[in-house]
């Protein structure tokens, strides 16, 4: 199944981590020819207040004004002049509304920015994107503090081998073409066996022979903990988008699993794009 995007969905909260994450939204929306729809969820926490409506008002009446602001400032670059964009606001925790209307809105991929690193594992995120990563029926890209479109030219294809990563490959390929990308797939098996080769072995013959995609390289490595693996190579490569697939058992409860955290800089400083394992 190609990828293909018509709505390109932007949760934002106005802050700084999401600021940085629109320049990506908008860069794909236009080399999609998509709809760029910016979302903000406004939470009052003065629901029982006596003057409530008036509060609301405000609030909604300040959202309004920064996105007025975030398409001003975005529309000053004449290459996203011509950029349709529309906005969506509603009050309420963004974790209950967000995905609704992702969906509602017939969303292809929803960006949004992210904290970056914390001392914890499962807030390495937030609390929000963690919540849409491992729920979201919709890619997912999410792009960290220095996350940024160079970041886009080279792509990291991670892989098990899990029979939907193949079609996941596909669509990785068909991102990569937007920007030009490289490809590299990497594969991080527990230890040197016949069976791990011929798995490499033979993932790398069936895309060689399915795809035509030239700018593509194909690594294996030795490893019984995936994590400091990656840390490694992203020390090596630090401008890359990392590609991972969502299965049932998502990558993400592997690493709140995990005990140990002396590595996990790594996936707090390059963007993660989610794809939905079938």
């Amino acid at each position: 199944m190609a990828i293909k995007f018509n709505n390109i969905f932007f949760p934002t909260d106005f802050s700084n981590n999401a600021q940085r994450a629109l320049p990506l939204a908008a860069e794909i929306a236009s080399r999609t020819d998509s709809k760029l729809i910016m979302f903000h969820a406004s939470q009052s926490a003065l629901d029982f207040a006596p003057d409530f409506e008036q509060q609301k008002k405000k609030a909604i009446n300040k959202a309004s004004q920064q996105f007025d602001k975030l398409i001003t400032d975005l529309k000053k670059d004449d290459q996203y002049k011509d950029l349709e964009i529309s906005t969506v606001l509603q009050s309420g925790h963004p974790n209950v509304g967000l995905l609704a209307k992702a969906t509602e809105y017939n969303a292809d991929l929803i960006v949004m920015g992210t904290k970056g690193a914390t001392g914890n594992r499962s807030v390495t995120f937030g609390s929000v994107a963690s919540s849409i990563i491992n729920k979201s029926d919709i890619p997912v890209l999410a792009v960290p503090p220095g996350g940024s479109l160079d970041d886009l030219k080279h792509i990291t294809f991670t892989t098990d081998y899990h029979e939907g990563d193949f079609n996941a490959l596909k669509q990785t390929i068909d991102f990569a073409e937007l920007f030009k990308s490289s490809i590299d797939i990497i594969h991080v098996a527990e230890q040197r066996s016949l069976l791990a080769e011929i798995k490499f072995r033979g993932f790398r013959d069936l895309v060689k022979d399915q795809t035509d995609y030239e700018n593509i390289s194909f690594e294996i490595k030795y490893d019984y903990d995936f994590f400091p693996v990656m840390a490694d190579y992203f020390v090596d490569n630090p401008n890359s988008l990392l590609v991972m697939v969502r299965y049932q058992k998502t990558f993400w409860e592997k690493m709140v699993e995990k005990a140990h955290s002396k590595e996990m800089g790594f996936y707090t400083k390059v963007p993660l794009l989610v794809l939905i394992g079938e």
